[in-house]
């Protein structure tokens, strides 16, 4: 079958989706890719097709770090000014680009601004980096945690449609554009946006060992596992292999491509903070702009190297929560320190800390040297934590969450019809 991968976002979006597409084209299926044009050269090398689209997520972001990173309503009206006319030339091309396929892969969020009106061989799949799929069990990835709500069921379930609302909220407008466009199509409600995501396959590419499958999911509702990237033919530079030589096992700090308005201030936090502690650590820069010109010998400037090379080599890792991140993390049995900064990422610092794998996570906005330095030192000297870490990472290495989600897939696309937003 031809399938349409489409992933919006950055590195941390794009990696688990082109890991997916290789596995189905392994598998006997066409794959192409539907992402910003910078990844262009990589996923083709990876031997899948690809579909460039004309905005790039990195100059969005750049745009979002130009204001307060740490003030949701500037943020939120950096969003609501840029978005709408961004989305809808993005769903303009996707469409274009999934003409002629037989399934389209995507995000839940993808449908409510993308999806226009599928042809009807077009089946639809969601997968999923985060639980976003309604359950009594626990709350949205997206949701804030309830304070001293005496109902937890019936809030964590009530968690999802708030999250479905803020997403139609922003989403909805570019949609029912694009439907405008096709004489006859009647505008969408929300209420049949969150019939159809209910109704539709949906795949979370979590280890069942972070999140257990809830008992009230459909059968067409599952957990998969992890889809990691090892990049195998990666080097590590000489002067990396040296450091990690030199002496103990350094702690990784690093919030990957979250923007930061002082990006030095922000290294200068992470310096002062592991000297506190008085260990060794691997600072990653990469596009984020964090830098320095005078780090100490005890400190190691990296702007990237692969997660799974990296991870299992430290005493513990300092990062943003990303969805990506946070699994390498825990594959590598490594401690985590999580420091949230928006989305999904407080849920990925509640889970580590419920999981006894990480410390209580420190929001963005809170972070001063002292705290990091604090949440360093519990992560690297707490037995119990450490022992937790390394049983977790030995649980996740031995799964196969591509294989799964393969044959599922698989199993979906030759099965019944999907759900239609008619």
């Amino acid at each position: 079958m031809r399938i349409t991968l489409f992933a919006f976002g950055t590195w941390g979006d794009v990696r688990p989706f082109v890991v997916l597409g290789m596995g189905l084209q392994a598998a006997g299926h066409d794959v192409q890719v539907v992402a910003s044009p910078g990844y262009g050269d990589w996923v083709q090398a990876r031997g899948l097709g690809f579909h460039p689209l004309r905005d790039d997520v990195h100059r969005l972001v750049a745009r979002l770090s130009s204001r307060d990173v740490f003030n949701p309503i500037h943020q939120i009206q950096m969003v609501w000014e840029v978005f709408p006319h961004i989305l809808t030339r993005v769903g303009q091309e996707l469409l274009a680009a999934a003409r002629g396929a037989d399934a389209l892969l995507t995000v839940e969020f993808s449908l409510a601004a993308f999806l226009d009106v599928p042809p009807p061989e077009l089946r639809t799949v969601l997968i999923n980096p985060a639980p976003l799929t309604p359950t009594r069990e626990f709350i949205s990835a997206g949701a804030p945690p309830p304070q001293l709500f005496p109902f937890p069921a019936f809030y964590n379930r009530l968690s999802y449609s708030f999250v479905r609302r803020m997403a139609w909220m922003l989403l909805s407008a570019p949609r029912n554009q694009l439907r405008k466009q096709h004489p006859g199509n009647r505008k969408h409600t929300f209420n049949a946006y969150q019939a159809a995501l209910d109704a539709a396959p949906a795949l979370t590419v979590v280890s069942k060992h972070v999140i257990a499958r809830p008992a009230d999911w459909a059968d067409h509702q599952q957990i998969t596992g992890y889809l990691f990237d090892d990049d195998p033919t990666w080097t590590p530079p000489a002067a990396l292999c040296d450091f990690l030589a030199a002496g103990d096992p350094p702690v990784y700090i690093g919030f990957g491509s979250m923007p930061d308005s002082k990006p030095q201030a922000t290294t200068r936090l992470f310096i002062d903070a592991v000297q506190q502690t008085g260990k060794r650590a691997v600072i990653l820069t990469g596009w984020a702009g964090m830098r320095t010109d005078h780090a100490p010998e005890s400190i190691h400037l990296l702007k990237y190297a692969p997660h799974s090379w990296l991870f299992p080599q430290m005493a513990a890792v300092v990062h943003h929560g990303g969805a990506g991140t946070t699994a390498s993390g825990f594959r590598a049995g490594a401690p985590t320190v999580i420091v949230p900064h928006n989305a999904d990422q407080p849920f990925w610092g509640r889970r580590a800390a419920a999981l006894g794998v990480g410390t209580a996570p420190i929001p963005r906005g809170r972070l001063t040297a002292d705290k990091l330095a604090a949440a360093i030192v519990e992560a690297t000297t707490n037995r119990s934590m450490r022992e937790k870490a390394a049983e977790l990472g030995h649980k996740i290495e031995a799964e196969d969450g591509t294989d799964a989600a393969v044959k599922m897939i698989g199993a979906i696309l030759n099965g019944s019809s999907p759900p239609r937003f008619e």
